[in-house]
């Protein structure tokens, strides 16, 4: 049995001195090495259209060279990139990442399972799972990727009829390109937040990118000097 071969390879020295080789691959069989796979960052944040690494480790350091490496989506399995049989595998992968993925081989040695994405984009932004499967086991880790885009809100000042003759002041606040929608802060010289003073309209184009305006107008005590603040 199994059990009566250890015990007979544990007390004697003469297969250690004359199959070393042998008694390594036996051992390796029979008592494959045990690894857990955990996340430098458990958030990776992007701007729209530029690249990032998605990185997960294996814990001890072992090699993944001969393993397999997928990253999928976690929601839909949908495969973002498969490093197996030693090679990229690009057969399963999803055609929505085809041309954008790129795994530093140099890592694996290390098990530092590293993936490159390019040109992020709205549908990137969710969970990414990191699999490594070593044969006898396998494990994986999440991490989450936000993706985002702002641009400088321009203020102006505006007029608007009261009635009649008698014309009041507005401040107005315009920013296009923003993702997600962002949120609007107006505030005075005091630090007040005078947010509720304000109307605002959003509208998101055909690309994704949301345009936000918002006006306020200015009344006795509101203050003279107005912040406008988007942020997302």
């Amino acid at each position: 049995t199994k059990g009566h071969l250890f015990k007979k390879l544990l007390f004697n020295k003469t297969y250690y001195n004359k199959y070393p080789l042998y008694l390594f691959l036996l051992f390796a069989h029979f008592f494959p090495a045990q690894f857990t796979v955990f996340y430098q960052d458990p958030i990776i944040r992007a701007g729209f259209g530029e690249e990032i690494t998605l990185q997960c480790q294996l814990d001890p350091p072992i090699d993944a060279t001969d393993m397999e490496v997928r990253w999928f989506r976690t929601t839909n399995d949908d495969t973002v990139h498969l490093y197996w049989n030693n090679k990229d595998n690009t057969r399963t992968q999803n055609t929505a990442y085809k041309g954008r993925t790129e795994l530093f081989k140099e890592g694996l040695v290390t098990g530092t399972i590293s993936l490159k994405l390019k040109n992020v984009g709205f549908t990137d932004e969710g969970m990414f799972t990191c699999f490594v499967d070593s044969g006898t086991e396998y494990e994986e880790s999440q991490i989450e990727v936000k993706v985002g885009a702002s641009n400088e809100p321009e203020l102006a000042l505006l007029a608007y009829e009261l009635s009649g003759f008698y014309y009041g002041i507005k401040f107005l606040c315009k920013s296009e390109g923003w993702y997600p929608k962002p949120e609007i802060q107006w505030t005075n010289e005091n630090g007040e937040n005078l947010t509720t003073l304000s109307k605002s309209t959003t509208e998101r184009n055909a690309e994704g990118f949301f345009t936000v305006e918002s006006h306020i107008n200015v009344v006795k005590g509101s203050g003279s000097i107005f912040s406008c603040v988007m942020k997302n």
